[in-house]
């Protein structure tokens, strides 16, 4: 699987970030494109809150020539949540709404929480949904490992001052659950807040493939072996020896 990150500080104005990204993946073809968490608007909840409520269909604006994985401000029976989705040349799906709203910013008091977890496919392998403060429940990430995914996906904002945490524990998802973790992050200063970028895809020994730190609006590709899934969980199989049962229940 041919994946690209784009770690990119997020403009005021939606269509610009639109701008950016098709301006970014012009050169590429057939690649699993992933964005940060709510790559269009940010976390300006003055902002936010004056939206279209068709504010999701911006994405029908991305261009056709990859598949692009992100989250964005969707607004469903009346309201709003943080979404993740794909697209797929004209075909946007949501998959998961965030289930884990962070309190530090607010995200609970203009959000409503997701109730229902994100497993999807592409090119025939087992993926899923996370979202930024997702990160902090490893029992979210253990249900999917329950569930035989091979790859994470994290759009995120997280913050600058607590960027070792994002890297280690999105080094420990990938460790513990013997997948690739797949970290998009924003970075610069957004909205008044500064993100940490050090996007990242981890393998599931837990090597960094690729790491942007903090370089603004960049892009970063790399291919991803899914054997090395099935050999980590055949060397040490952690999955048989298990003695707690993983259930949803939420």
């Amino acid at each position: 699987m041919k994946i690209s990150l784009i770690q990119m500080k997020i403009e005021k104005n939606p269509f610009e970030n639109i701008k950016k990204v098709n301006a970014l993946t012009s050169g590429l073809k057939d690649n699993v494109v992933v964005l940060p968490e709510l790559f269009s608007t940010g976390f300006d909840y003055e902002h936010i809150n004056s939206l279209e409520k068709n504010h999701s269909d911006i994405l029908d604006l991305l261009n056709d020539n990859n598949i692009f994985i992100g989250s964005i401000v969707r607004e469903k029976a009346g309201k709003k949540y943080n979404s993740f989705f794909v697209k797929k040349k004209d075909k946007v799906e949501f998959i998961y709404d965030k289930i884990h709203l962070f309190p530090l910013m607010n995200e609970d008091k203009h959000f409503s929480f997701g109730n229902d977890l994100g497993i999807f496919e592409l090119e025939n392998v087992k993926c899923a949904a996370t979202i930024c403060f997702d990160l902090r429940f490893p029992e979210l990430y253990r249900f999917y490992f329950v569930n035989d995914v091979k790859i994470i996906f994290i759009p995120a904002e997280w913050p600058l001052v607590r960027k070792d945490h994002l890297v280690t524990l999105a080094q420990a998802r990938a460790i513990e659950n013997q997948c690739y973790v797949v970290l998009c992050n924003a970075v610069g200063n957004i909205w008044g807040e500064e993100f940490a970028g050090h996007s990242a895809i981890i393998s599931p020994w837990g090597e960094f493939i690729i790491q942007a730190k903090d370089k603004v609006d960049e892009i970063l590709n790399a291919n991803i072996d899914f054997q090395f899934v099935d050999d980590a969980r055949k060397r040490i199989p952690v999955k048989k020896y298990m003695k707690f049962k993983i259930v949803k229940d939420f």
